[in-house]
Formats: C-alpha cells, sequence, structure tokens
C-alpha cells in the first residue's frame, strides 16, 4: 500500500492532550499523582489536567480526568478480559508496581509472569473508576532513582479495519507510518523520537497502535453537563489551512470553534470508525502549566 504525506503547513504537530472519563474526580488525582508522580497542573469542579513534566517543562501529552457518571472507559476487551488503550513509560518499572503493591493497587503481573501478551516488560494498574493503564519500560534499561512515570507514550485504539485506518491517520491528517499496515496492526506517530532519552530506536514520541478488533472503544465520551468531550485532543500548526484541506476533501467536520485572533480555529473531524476527534491551533491549550503544589483531599 503507498501512502501519502501533506506538507508542512497544515500538519498535525501532536497529541495535546488525552480526556480520560472518571466517576471519582478526587480519588482518581490522587491515585495519578501518588502512584505515578504526575504533576497536577489544575482543576475544576469537572476535570483535573496531569502531565510529567521535565525540567518544569510540560511533557505532552498531557492527561485530562474528566468527571462523568457515564460507565465508558478507556479501555478494549482481548481474549475475554479487559487491556489498556493508554500506555505509559517508567524506567523503575518494578519500584512503581512493588508501591502499588503494597498500597493495595489491583496490578497485573509483569510480563515476564504471563504467556502470549506481546512483547517488552509492562504490567498494567486499574485506577479509581475502571480505567486500565499499562506501564512499560525498554528491555535491558536501567532504572531510575524514583518511583515516578516518565512519559505517557502510547495508545492502543481497536479499529474496525487497519489499512482504511491508517490511510486516516496518515494520508488525511499527515501522521507518519512507522509500521507498514498489515490486517492485524498499523502504527502512527505524531513526533519525534525519544532515541536519546529512552535510548529507543523503532519507538516514537507517541504513537498509535491501531490494532484490528471486531468491537471498537469509542473515543468519546459525554460529561456531567451532556456535552461530547473527545478522548483525543491534537495539535496542527495551522488548522485554518487544514480544516480548508479536510472540507476540500469532503472529509467529515463535526463544528467548527470560533476563530481567534490569528485566524485559526478549532473544529472536529470523525475517523472511519465514528470517533470524534478534536483539532486546536498550536497557539491554544486547555490549560495553562500551573502547577498545583499543594495535596488533594479526600
Amino acid at each position: 500500500m503507498e501512502f501519502t504525506f501533506r506538507h508542512e503547513q497544515d500538519k498535525i504537530m501532536r497529541l495535546l492532550a488525552i480526556h480520560l472519563p472518571v466517576m471519582d474526580l478526587t480519588a482518581s488525582v490522587i491515585w495519578y499523582t501518588e502512584y505515578l508522580e504526575l504533576s497536577l497542573l489544575k482543576q475544576t469542579n469537572s476535570s483535573a489536567e496531569l502531565a510529567v513534566l521535565e525540567n518544569g517543562i510540560t511533557v505532552h501529552p498531557t492527561l485530562v480526568l474528566t468527571r462523568t457518571e457515564s460507565s465508558h472507559r478507556l479501555n478494549y476487551e482481548k481474549d475475554g478480559r479487559l487491556r489498556s488503550m493508554v500506555m505509559m513509560h517508567a524506567s523503575n518499572l518494578e519500584g512503581i508496581r512493588d508501591k502499588m503493591i503494597h498500597a493495595g493497587v489491583n496490578v497485573t503481573l509483569s510480563h515476564a509472569d504471563q504467556e502470549d501478551d506481546g512483547c517488552g516488560r509492562f504490567f498494567e494498574a486499574t485506577d479509581p473508576s475502571g480505567n486500565i493503564i499499562q506501564i512499560q519500560a525498554n528491555d535491558g534499561e536501567s532504572p531510575a532513582d524514583h518511583e515516578r512515570v516518565e512519559a505517557i507514550f502510547n495508545l492502543e485504539i481497536p479499529v474496525s479495519d487497519v489499512h482504511k485506518s491508517a490511510r486516516f491517520y496518515t494520508d488525511v491528517l499527515g501522521f507518519q507510518l512507522i509500521r507498514e499496515p498489515d490486517d492485524q496492526l498499523a502504527i502512527v506517530k505524531t513526533g519525534p523520537f525519544y532515541k536519546i532519552r529512552f535510548g529507543y530506536l523503532d519507538v516514537q514520541e507517541f504513537g498509535f497502535f491501531l490494532f484490528r478488533h471486531e468491537r471498537s472503544t469509542a473515543l468519546h465520551f459525554k460529561n456531567n453537563a451532556g456535552q461530547i468531550r473527545e478522548c483525543l485532543v491534537l495539535q496542527a500548526n495551522d488548522t485554518a489551512a487544514l480544516h480548508e484541506h479536510l472540507t476540500s476533501k469532503g472529509h467529515i467536520i463535526m463544528e467548527t470553534e470560533g476563530k481567534t485572533d490569528s485566524g485559526q480555529m478549532s473544529f472536529q473531524i470523525i475517523d472511519p470508525d465514528g470517533n470524534r476527534i478534536k483539532i486546536v491551533p498550536w497557539e491554544e491549550s486547555p490549560f495553562k502549566t500551573n502547577i498545583i503544589k499543594q495535596s488533594v483531599q479526600c
């Protein structure tokens, strides 16, 4: 299959944020800050944004916990059990897992204790709302002297047609293809490699693993105000040009938000499985990086 890539002026630059549906916002914030040591950037009554910080700089994507009574979670079912869609990196994998076990957190066995579950070192942990998070490390890397997540790393997306989804993310949105699609899997990426940071040679800064699956998991949900929240928020360096390009090619745009002073806009596009994806200008961010230093109380 031949893929083409669009020019720079309207390309997707990165995944800005992942909206994660949670039932109990306070308990979820405590869980992610205490066990994974993500930094809390901002919290309201309905949502909280957390991130990995490196020398005070936010490492994207961030994780936006959004309160909802909906039962929707970012998990998918495989071989009779729920699996994670959100993947995070931690070089001290065993240290984080031991910390969680001692605190009574629901975690799976490590990869070494399982059979036919893929490759690499990883385990899965379930947050207070039922979202399953996979924590992984690179084979052979030395563990850090801390017990925290170092990056929100990848997203596994179950899709009905791998080739069609790969073409959407590459030809339509301009992602880079780093694994040629077959009937079961394709991998696309949005940014530079983490070669220097983690020693990975063939893993992207942030990537989507597009897995063939009979039953998809929607990448959007309703919050308690009845508003649709897109799980994926992408940033483009020229959303006006991207919007014009997509509409001229007949791609479905759900709605367009008001333009900024510079003429940029935010809008939604629909992927081949009906998922809503939000695209915002590079200049726009849902929260400013303002770390909340006080502890969160129940």
